[in-house]
């Protein structure tokens, strides 16, 4: 049952708690795959998901829980989920799913045939959360490569 207490809304980026989720999301995964130095960046800036209106933070009352994105990609019809985290004190209460539904709404209003993400064999929970939602396996897309580190998912919305 969903929490009533957590509300899911698009925000700037690049507003303070937007900025402080994004920076924390950062520096956690930096601290998961300290190897992973070599990886491309990702060619989507805060800029672009501020313009395009496609973050989203997941606040519990007034304080700022989660968020998540989606961005464009080079795949016809398909955007990418992007700065998916939930502070570690509001883990356990699925708002990881709620930001992920709202995300798959926002894509559906807007077209979107097929949701990928990217992430890695390190974070358990996040595979459980895409598995459990309907996501499947499948190859690097994009400018992302297959590498250790890197386990790629898609879901197809219905139309």
């Amino acid at each position: 049952m969903a929490d009533p207490e957590v509300s899911v809304a698009i925000e700037d980026p690049r507003a303070a708690d937007g900025a402080a989720l994004i920076a924390e999301l950062i520096a956690f995964i930096e601290d998961l795959y300290p190897e992973d130095e070599d990886d491309p960046p990702t060619p989507w800036t805060v800029e672009d998901l501020a313009r395009e209106s496609s973050f989203l933070v997941a606040r519990v009352g007034d304080a700022p829980a989660g968020c998540g994105g989606i961005a464009a990609t080079a795949v016809p019809g398909a955007v990418e989920i992007v700065r998916m985290y939930v502070r570690p004190g509001f883990r356990g209460r699925r708002i990881a799913d709620r930001v992920l539904a709202e995300l798959e709404t926002l894509a559906r209003t807007r077209g979107v045939e097929t949701l990928m993400l990217r992430c890695g064999p390190r974070q358990p929970d996040a595979l459980r959360l895409y598995e459990r939602n309907g996501y499947v396996r499948r190859a690097a897309f994009a400018q992302h490569r297959e590498h250790p580190t890197n386990l790629f998912y898609e879901k197809r919305l219905k139309a």
